[in-house]
């Protein structure tokens, strides 16, 4: 059986794997898909604290299961509508 610790780390790991790829793309001047990708980094940390419990969600828990989920993704709706609607 996996430590429990691992099993937290996982879920930040993900997203900010996702954000690395994202700065990476900003920095190479890319900066309309990395924006994008910090979007999508966002959505994914809410889609993973609705899906996961308390228990296994790790550090993407900051305050109750429903703010955290609403926070998430309406940032990421902020962030990607922003970038997409730059022109």
């Amino acid at each position: 059986m996996a430590d429990p610790r691992v099993i937290r780390a996982v879920p930040i790991t993900v997203v900010l794997t996702i954000v690395v790829v994202a700065l990476i793309m900003i920095a190479l001047a890319y900066w309309r898909r990395g924006a994008i990708g910090l979007g999508l980094a966002m959505l994914v940390a809410g889609l993973l604290r609705a899906m996961l419990s308390d228990r296994t969600i790790g550090v993407l828990a900051v305050r109750g299961k429903r703010f955290d989920v609403s926070f998430y993704v309406l940032c990421a709706a902020v962030m990607i509508a922003l970038t997409v609607g730059t022109v």
